[in-house]
């Protein structure tokens, strides 16, 4: 039981020589936290919200690429057409 009670005095004498900063001081500090943590939450908001938007716009484009894919098969019958004159063969006749 000693040992605490010897614990807590020299804790309170340390105390003691602590500089505490002024009522000003100690508003201005919490001015500055308060100030850059509501920059910070704006930053990260507008962040949010350009990654949201680019993301939507992202997926609605491929939305509609696949949709202009699957319009243009259906209109053709398949989605790719091969005709025979397509396909060119060359031969090497010399020996």
């Amino acid at each position: 039981m000693k040992k605490v009670i010897q614990f807590v005095k020299e804790a309170l004498q340390e105390l003691q020589k602590v500089t505490w900063p002024t009522r000003t001081g100690v508003f201005r500090m919490t001015v500055g936290v308060i100030l850059i943590s509501a920059a910070f939450a704006i930053f990260i908001g507008l962040v949010d919200i350009g990654l949201t938007k680019g993301i939507e716009g992202l997926l609605t484009f491929v939305a509609q690429w696949r949709q202009t894919i699957q319009q243009t098969s259906s209109q053709t019958g398949s989605p790719i057409q091969v005709q025979p004159g397509d396909i060119q063969v060359e031969t090497n006749t010399t020996p």
